[in-house]
């Protein structure tokens, strides 16, 4: 079976593809656009398996929270690939699969992304041995908000700017681990999902977005 994940929810997105037992992923460079970049990555890794587009069987896509702009071109990207291959299709918030790949058996995250406007997006989960357990669904909120969400010890997966939207103290930033999904991870995380409830209606394929999209206005 080959199979697919792309996780763009972050600047950097990235790309897996399995074959069997092999695996290959790759990420985009931040500063490269992933509507130009995604599909010439795929099909380079595609063919290092030695596999064509048409051979998808399966595809699973990071479904935020996270960049607008990143997870409309990554979900896009999925729903055109699985109407044209007529692969399997399955949506994975992007902070399962933080969790999922950056936590040990039993251990419990915190994640914070910086959502602008003086708000942050925040979830809890724990790992299971073969599935992540939500502890607190994702949502917004803010900063003074965040000291009756956040418990004590825990790690906190945020990158430097979340950290400071957030106004976390030198202890708390201690806790910090890296907090870019990897397509791996969701690769493999789809997988044993997919196995266990199957796929998704193309139609029930949304990214996680919070709050409505805000418009804003170029100064000329």
């Amino acid at each position: 079976m080959t199979q697919v994940a792309i996780e763009s929810s972050a600047r950097q997105a990235s790309i897996a593809v399995r074959v069997g037992t092999r695996s290959l992923g790759a990420q985009l460079s931040s500063e490269r656009a992933h509507a130009s970049d995604l599909l010439p990555l795929l099909d380079r890794l595609l063919g290092e398996l030695d596999r064509r587009p048409d051979t998808i069987e399966a595809l699973f896509v990071g479904t935020g929270p996270g960049s607008y702009t990143g997870l409309r071109v990554g979900i896009a990207t999925a729903l055109g690939l699985a109407r044209a291959t007529g692969a399997a299709l399955l949506g994975v918030p992007s902070g399962d699969t933080l969790a999922f790949g950056g936590l040990a058996v039993g251990e419990e995250a915190a994640t914070l992304i910086d959502a602008r406007q003086g708000q942050l997006y925040f979830a809890r989960h724990r790992r299971l041995e073969h599935e992540v357990e939500v502890v607190h669904p994702a949502c917004v909120i803010t900063p003074a908000e965040l000291a009756a969400l956040l418990p004590a010890g825990i790690p906190i997966f945020a990158d430097a700017s979340s950290a400071e939207a957030a106004g976390l103290d030198e202890r708390q930033r201690a806790r910090l681990r890296p907090s870019i999904p990897s397509a791996l991870v969701l690769l493999e995380l789809g997988a044993l999902r997919l196995a266990r409830d199957g796929a998704q209606e193309a139609a029930r394929l949304e990214p996680l977005y919070l709050r409505p999209f805000a418009a804003s206005q170029r100064r000329r």
